[in-house]
């Protein structure tokens, strides 16, 4: 048999063998991540760092917020993509998705002793974000960790 790289080569351009491979693809990723998790995960890292860069998309950022159990008693977010983009770009921070994740996640865990106040909760975001000890990635990647953890 021929390398993986060579079929894809052969395959490119066609779009009905195009899609016969994209689903090949995924059946055969959803064996890995049954069979072998930690492999799973490090190609679906590096996929997602081609699309996404090390940090979250929209979807994927709102798919972990809604599954935060909140101190507070509540689950999921305590404040929107509406209401947390137009604060991202008022403090310079580009990555929206990881901001919203991160506004979330720090409310979910701290409101009983930060509050309400939102502002508090933008100056930890920021400064959580910007650890100038950790690798660009850092919101994601801590997250995936604990995916990681908790499909073990």
């Amino acid at each position: 048999m021929h390398k993986y790289l060579e079929y894809f080569e052969k395959i490119v351009g066609n779009e009905t063998k195009e899609k016969e491979l994209k689903n090949i693809v995924s059946e055969t990723m959803e064996k890995i991540r049954r069979h072998c998790p930690e492999e799973f995960y490090c190609a679906m890292y590096k996929v997602h760092c081609l699309a996404y860069g090390p940090h979250f998309d929209e979807a994927l950022a709102k798919k972990a917020v809604s599954a935060m159990r909140n101190v507070d008693g509540t689950t999921g977010e305590h404040w929107s993509m509406e209401k947390t983009n137009p604060l991202a770009e008022q403090n310079g921070i580009r990555e929206k998705a990881d901001f919203y994740y991160t506004m979330n996640m720090l409310y979910s865990d701290f409101s009983d002793v930060l509050g309400s106040e939102a502002s508090t909760y933008v100056k930890m975001a920021k400064a959580y974000m910007h650890d100038p000890d950790a690798p660009e990635g850092k919101v994601f990647d801590i997250w995936l960790a604990q995916m990681k953890r908790e499909d073990k």
